[in-house]
């Protein structure tokens, strides 16, 4: 019984010796604003309108702690993801409601400075367009909804991932 109660008391130790390395990493890197943040979606007001003339969604849901902008993809809707501090790069992919993802090409992903979207001058912009999900499931209700996931990364190896989303039903 005693041996049993060592090793139970050993083996709690280590995972609790884990956690906290795990929860002090997380820390280290919030602390370093390494962190990227869903700042909505924007889409035109009227078919085919520049990137400049965006609006940003004032309509939307969450689901979680998920954020659902509604817009439409007349031809494309812009999805802002802002980084507490600049990051290295970073990939994006979008998911339907069967789980079917697709990546986003790098000339969808626009880095700060270069998104055309006035008002985000310092945020990275994932463009959707109908040609990019073409090939995904998009229908109404649970299915109008598309998540697109980036995947930030920093020089130093630190890495971070933020979801946001899109209802093509509104």
């Amino acid at each position: 019984m005693k041996i049993v109660m060592r090793v139970t008391t050993r083996i709690l130790g280590l995972a609790g010796v884990a956690l906290v390395g795990l929860a002090c990493g997380a820390l280290r890197q919030n602390l370093r604003s390494q962190f990227v943040s869903y700042r909505g979606a924007w889409s035109c007001e009227e078919p085919g309108c520049a990137e400049s003339s965006t609006v940003q969604s004032k309509k939307g849901s969450n689901r979680g702690e998920l954020r659902i902008n509604q817009v439409r993809l007349q031809p494309h809707a812009g999805l802002v993801f802002y980084p507490g501090t600049p990051v290295s790069g970073m990939t994006a992919s979008v998911r339907d409601c069967k789980g079917k993802s697709k990546e986003v090409p790098g000339d969808h992903i626009k880095a700060p400075g270069k998104n055309g979207i006035g008002s985000e001058k310092d945020s990275w912009v994932i463009w959707i367009d109908e040609g990019l999900v073409s090939d995904l499931q998009v229908g109404s209700g649970d299915c109008s909804v598309l998540v697109v996931t980036t995947h930030a990364s920093w020089s130093d190896g630190s890495t971070y991932d933020c979801e946001g989303a899109i209802d093509l039903g509104g």
